[in-house]
């Protein structure tokens, strides 16, 4: 299911609120008209919740999204997202890294049923301390910009065993689903 955030993006280039059968069809065919790509009704209303269907869509349908909004494809939409934080959106919830203390501890889960604890060791940096159903795993040291509610979370660098395994999008689709300081 896409996040909040990005369903917000699409009602704005759309210019309207998406609520009915014929909002989904009036945006099936906006995308086609904008990028001579389609994306079916039902397609759209998975990935908005509305029927049950796959959990993770396709590369090219998240791709024609992105197209859609502007964007060259969903990874440099994602990118984006991370670098404007919550700056258009003042009710999104979020963690201001620069507040923690080392030892604080923070929980954040996304779909599909991923649970991920994270203990602050300072420089923006986290270590790993409880995983369920993620890639990532115990004692994996992690670099974090920030935290936004329904915002994909991006991962600067993951670091196992010391060595570095680059860059980790946690919530690629749905974004941060819920996010606390334990």
């Amino acid at each position: 299911m896409l996040s909040p955030v990005i369903k917000k993006l699409l009602e704005n280039k759309l210019g309207k609120d998406i609520r009915y059968s014929s909002d989904i069809e009036h945006l099936s065919f906006d995308i086609e008209k904008h990028t001579n790509q389609r994306i079916g009704v039902n397609t759209i209303k998975r990935l908005l919740g509305l029927i049950e269907g796959i959990k993770e869509p396709r590369l090219y349908t998240l791709d024609t999204i992105a197209r859609y909004l502007d964007f060259k494809n969903w990874d440099e939409m994602l990118d984006s997202l991370d670098e404007r934080g919550n700056s258009d959106f003042s009710t999104i919830e979020e963690i201001d890294i620069q507040a923690l203390k080392t030892g604080d501890k923070i929980r954040f889960t996304y779909s599909p049923d991923r649970v991920v604890s994270i203990e602050y060791i300072g420089n923006n940096r986290f270590i790993v301390i409880g995983s369920e159903n993620s890639k990532l795993l115990l004692n994996d040291t992690i670099e974090v910009n920030h935290f936004v509610l329904n915002y994909p979370l991006i991962i600067t660098n993951v670091i196992r065993n010391d060595v570095s395994m680059g860059k980790f999008t946690a919530g690629k689709i749905s974004g941060i689903t819920s996010l606390f300081i334990l």
